[in-house]
């Protein structure tokens, strides 16, 4: 991960970018940047434990692919979240129309407190999509507007407590595994670098980095070439689809090394949303949202 100065420097980079193009609201791209800046600031102030306090995965398991710690139980700073929740709640208000009405129902079941935020925290370590579809339905102008603010408060401490996990494994030797090897969810965005090209995964939860096979789809681990195929765009210079036809499931990647770019795969991410357009119309899948939750 980038340190938080450089991050910043590339996020007001990207998000100028994406308001050049068009395609999302101002407003919606004001709310990203505002909470992406949060969210590097804190995840410097969030309490992580020590690497050598947290119960991990013995060094046969981990070799055989089982993540370092289950996503179920992977420690984040629960305070810094619920206080971020509050925060970025606020935000909602000034956003566009849909989830500033999202917002309003959020924060009156948070007052009455029918909204229990550590049961919706726990829902998201678990991967608990159902619980989320039930209160997708009281805020029908943005369903996914819980989730993504649960996503993004927990974000600064995930990313600390991957960063602290990261010195007990070694993630630039290849991982074949479909998933991360710190927390076993799967991949958001791909990377290549070095002059060698080699591939890198972001993973969609707690954000580590790390090498991977790049001949392989990263969810299946398919690795005949007939059925690995890749798609461009030439208004998404640097970025293409890589699509698996046994599985249907894509992801993007990004190859800035001929380019005079820097990656920074959230932001990656929502600048080449034109291309999950192409992927969609071909009938490819995605199995991890964004980090916006759209």
């Amino acid at each position: 991960m980038l340190e938080a100065r450089k991050a910043q420097e590339l996020l007001v980079k990207k998000i100028s970018s994406c308001r050049t193009r068009g395609f999302l609201p101002p407003e919606l791209l004001d709310l990203v940047q505002k909470i992406y800046t949060r969210q590097l600031e804190a995840r410097d102030q969030a309490a992580a434990p020590a690497a050598g306090s947290v119960q991990t995965a013995d060094a046969l398991q981990h070799s055989q692919g089982a993540p370092l710690v289950e996503r179920s139980r992977f420690p984040f700073d629960r305070d810094q979240a619920e206080a971020l929740f509050r925060e970025f709640l606020g935000l909602l208000a000034g956003s566009i129309p849909a989830l500033s009405e999202a917002g309003a129902v959020i924060a009156k079941a948070l007052e009455d407190g029918k909204l229990d935020l550590g049961a919706a925290m726990q829902a998201h370590l678990d991967g608990d999509e159902g619980w989320f579809s039930d209160w997708a339905g009281q805020t029908p102008s943005a369903p996914r507007a819980l989730p993504m603010l649960v996503q993004a408060a927990m974000t600064p401490s995930l990313e600390r407590t991957a960063l602290e996990l990261a010195q007990k494994t070694d993630l630039t030797k290849s991982w074949p595994h479909g998933h991360c090897p710190l927390c076993g969810s799967m991949p958001i965005m791909s990377d290549l670098r070095e002059k060698e090209g080699f591939r890198y995964h972001v993973c969609g939860f707690c954000h580590a980095e790390y090498h991977s096979p790049r001949l392989q789809c990263p969810f299946c681990l398919e690795k005949d070439m007939d059925k690995l195929e890749y798609y461009e765009a030439k208004e998404e210079p640097g970025v293409r689809i890589n699509a698996c036809t046994s599985c249907r499931m894509y992801i993007k990647q990004t190859d800035f090394r001929n380019l005079d770019r820097r990656t920074l795969p959230l932001l990656d991410d929502l600048e080449s949303l034109a291309l999950d357009v192409v992927a969609r119309d071909k009938k490819f899948k995605r199995p991890t949202l964004s980090a916006w939750g759209f």
